[in-house]
């Protein structure tokens, strides 16, 4: 008995100086993925005062608002701030996320528990026994009606029996009545203030160079109408960057034609020029998730060139991203990932008729119908085009 106690207080002694070091380690990181934004920290504070890190409770928390406000930003930022308090982190884009449950068991039990239990789901016994130990921490970012709402149901149901002592739930939505009944806290995040907006659009636009006073007279007025937006501000910002007054004085005429968020976003896709607005349609289709060597090297085939130049050209102009591990993947915000898809709807009533085929009705209708004029068709893990198969 008393050895079992004193392995006991050892191991709970040595997982608290590893808890210890990896605070200082991520304190000391020059690489903090939230370095650079503005008007985070306040933000972030308060969604982690609703989880209340040091209570035993299984908390539920729901973040809500519009599509670019920074829901998926905080989310991140306190998923970093909170990582070494719990045993296992889980994130999941439920927009860009397929197979939701197989994936969650797996990252939460191992994959070698899968491979002994075979199927599993949030409703088996073995699954709930195992869950109930651990202390987790769960992010399901962007989740909407026409997702697994059930799934979700079954995780969460019973709260403080469904995990162990102080695990935290993070859910974000553009809908807040998804939040209803689900969460034990709502956070609805704002827009940037004034003073937050200038700082973001002036560090995009002008990054080191001394405004004119053109320029602050311009920027004032476009902040107006981006409404502290941060994905609108960025994106925009970005597209000005070296562009001439005058070209800032055109853009702002189209925005005050039109301030919604996608036509504030469509007014840097506009300034790309062609083969750049075919190669951003093409990632937004089939390369989200893709590595970004490989996906550069696919699309260096497709184009008969080399398109690091335009790829970069897109990072810079905040239309795309890499993810910040090893294997740099691309990723896009969703607001523009619909906006690449309603750009290509556009093109045609008629699916076939359309340039690129994604949705996968459209996919089994066009070939059942058998008439593809579209150069491109994602049939899930495939590419292909009309003379080649790229995968």
């Amino acid at each position: 008995m008393c050895v079992l106690l004193f392995v006991r207080l050892e191991s709970e002694f040595i997982e608290k100086i590893v808890g210890d070091v990896l605070k200082k380690l991520h304190a000391m990181s020059s690489s903090h993925p939230m370095a650079g934004l503005f008007g985070i920290d306040v933000r972030v504070s308060k969604v982690e005062s609703f989880l209340n890190m040091k209570s035993p409770d299984v908390l539920i928390v729901g973040i809500w608002g519009m599509g670019g406000i920074g829901k998926t930003t905080i989310a991140e930022a306190v998923c970093s701030n909170v990582r070494s308090q719990f045993g296992r982190i889980f994130f999941a884009n439920f927009r860009q996320q397929s197979d939701f449950q197989r994936k969650f068991l797996k990252r939460l039990l191992g994959q070698e528990t899968l491979n002994t239990m075979g199927s599993l789901s949030f409703r088996d016994s073995f699954v709930k026994e195992r869950l109930r130990r651990i202390k987790v921490f769960i992010v399901l970012d962007d989740v909407d009606y026409s997702m697994a709402l059930e799934e979700l149901r079954d995780l969460l149901d019973g709260r403080n029996s469904s995990f162990g002592p102080g695990s935290k739930v993070l859910i974000t939505s553009r809908d807040k009545q998804v939040l209803r009944n689900v969460v034990d806290e709502t956070h609805e995040v704002q827009g940037l203030n004034d003073e937050e907006a200038l700082q973001l659009f002036g560090s995009k636009a002008l990054k080191n160079c001394n405004p004119t006073i053109d320029h602050i007279n311009l920027i004032d007025e476009i902040v107006s109408h981006v409404q502290g937006n941060p994905l609108a501000l960025k994106v925009l910002g970005s597209s000005f960057y070296g562009k001439s007054i005058e070209e800032w004085r055109s853009a702002l005429k189209k925005l005050a034609q039109d301030p919604q968020i996608e036509r504030v976003l469509r007014i840097s896709y506009d300034g790309l020029d062609s083969e750049q607005k075919s190669i951003f349609l093409d990632i937004a289709h089939f390369f989200i998730g893709w590595e970004s060597g490989k996906a550069t090297k696919r699309l260096d085939c497709l184009y008969g060139r080399s398109v690091t130049f335009d790829i970069s050209t897109l990072i810079d102009k905040c239309l795309i991203t890499t993810s910040n591990d090893f294997y740099k993947r691309l990723e896009m915000h969703d607001l523009l990932y619909e906006m690449a898809f309603n750009i290509v709807r556009a093109e045609s009533d008629f699916p076939g008729e359309r340039s690129r085929l994604c949705h996968p009705p459209d996919v089994v209708h066009v070939l059942e119908e058998n008439k593809v004029k579209s150069t491109a068709i994602n049939c899930r893990s495939c590419i292909c085009s009309k003379v080649d198969v790229f995968e």
